[in-house]
């Protein structure tokens, strides 16, 4: 027998501290933040404290859903990060502890950022229509801000700590339909943090901080994510005006607009929520639907497409039929 897969709630957590970009001037008199600010979209960015990691995050966000669901019916854990708490062992199994589930819990971590929870999602709907996985906690969380100096025009103003957790169940119906993913590793240095890891330790003049070549992660972006997008409809013949609305990773304003007029869609199909959140890494997408939902901008039935995208380079899209989260 074959399971559908649904999602059943969605929980957040940013950190306490916030920056206004516009305050960004005073150590960076040389920055013209209204051209930063329309570029992005982004207007204010959330960061954590020295001593606060995407492992606290994470657990925040995961003891919201504990809340609302019985914790002896999670069987499984999937933790995505590129912020890990120790290179080793897997941030999934504190995490486990952290939260006291239960030991036949199944927990691993996803090494993936922008595209990392589209991923997660696939492998956890793969485990529950094998039947192998009833309940299923996805974990997505990053701390970029802690790579990222405070005179990096690139990055300062785009990036957000934050995490998410995504509750996915079984279902009767099918909610969840195909996946399509890509991969590009020639462009594995466009968004990197070189120190920190193994090769650094023989390597001179690694550099500690992030880096991202801005115009090369956009040009991937408008050539792949298109594509990828109308494969993945083609498929299940489905046309572009029958989506309600197009989840996109958060990456910025201008790739928003930029995908939007690419695929000749209406405005008010592609879902933004930068303005005062910020670019949040793997969670920008379970962010933007928790806030959709909220808002009632997505709707019982409602089709909708995710597509998350970036470092890697590696991208991955879905379509799923929406359920109002509980």
């Amino acid at each position: 027998m074959k399971y559908n897969t649904l999602i059943k709630h969605i929980e957040t957590q940013l950190p306490k501290n916030s920056l206004k970009i516009s305050s960004l001037k005073k150590k960076n008199p040389s920055w013209d933040i209204k051209r930063i600010i329309n570029k992005t979209g982004i207007e204010k960015i959330w960061y954590t404290k020295k001593n606060e990691t995407a492992l606290d995050l994470a657990t925040k966000a995961s003891k919201k859903i504990l809340k609302k669901v019985n914790k002896d019916t999670i069987d499984s854990i999937i933790y995505v990060s590129q912020s890990p708490e120790y290179f080793l062992p897997s941030n999934s199994c504190i995490l486990q502890n952290r939260l006291r589930l239960k030991k036949n819990t199944k927990a691993f971590d996803i090494n993936l950022g922008c595209s990392g929870f589209v991923y997660a999602l696939s492998i956890a709907s793969s485990l529950i229509q094998s039947n192998m996985s009833k309940k299923i906690l996805i974990v997505c969380t990053d701390t970029y801000t802690k790579y990222i100096k405070n005179n990096d025009r690139t990055n300062k103003p785009l990036f957000s700590d934050g995490a998410s957790a995504t509750l996915v169940c079984k279902s009767k119906k099918k909610l969840i339909s195909n996946f399509i993913f890509g991969t590009d590793g020639s462009g594995y240095k466009d968004l990197i943090v070189e120190q920190g890891a193994s090769k650094s330790n023989f390597m001179s003049n690694t550099k500690t901080s992030l880096y991202m070549n801005g115009s090369k992660v956009f040009m991937f972006t408008m050539s792949e994510i298109p594509k990828n997008i109308n494969e993945i409809l083609n498929k299940l013949s489905i046309k572009k005006k029958k989506i309600n609305k197009f989840f996109f990773h958060q990456g910025s304003k201008v790739i928003l607009e930029t995908l939007q007029e690419s695929l000749n869609l209406n405005k008010s199909q592609v879902y933004n929520n930068l303005k005062n959140l910020g670019n949040t890494v793997s969670s920008t997408i379970p962010f933007a639907l928790k806030q959709a939902d909220k808002e009632k901008k997505i709707n019982n039935n409602d089709v909708l497409v995710l597509s998350g995208f970036g470092v890697g380079l590696s991208w991955g899209s879905c379509v799923i039929k929406w359920k109002n989260l509980k």
